[in-house]
């Protein structure tokens, strides 16, 4: 997939929730980009496609002063992990754990429910 229908793809999809965009590379394959939401937070993303498969991501989702809410991504280093490589930093870097969201929808819902819960 190419980075620009991507983002295409992203505004139209998940309008509702997002305030703007800022994006950072669309190059190719690679789309990194800044979504600030109608809550006031920012989600930080990166994904690495090769034709339509996603190969590389990271979606870091952040209070409205950039301290760290969670980071999901799938770099491999985490390999004790029972998702490795996919995993999330909770809270702070050191703190991983197992994740099961490996594609922007569902980091999107996952933030949607965690929004209507506070």
């Amino acid at each position: 997939m190419l980075a620009t229908d991507r983002l295409l793809e992203i505004e139209e999809r998940f309008s509702a929730a997002i305030d703007h965009l800022v994006p950072l590379d669309l190059d190719g394959g690679l789309l990194r980009l800044i979504i600030y939401l109608k809550d006031e937070t920012n989600l930080r993303l990166t994904e690495q496609w090769n034709g339509n498969q996603l190969e590389r991501y990271s979606y870091y989702w952040l209070t409205k002063t950039n301290a760290l809410i969670i980071g999901w991504d799938n770099a491999p280093h985490h390999i004790r992990l029972e998702t490795f490589p996919h995993h999330k930093h909770a809270g702070s870097q050191t703190n991983l754990q197992p994740s099961t969201e490996t594609r922007l929808e569902e980091v999107m819902a996952f933030i949607r429910t965690a929004r209507q819960k506070s």
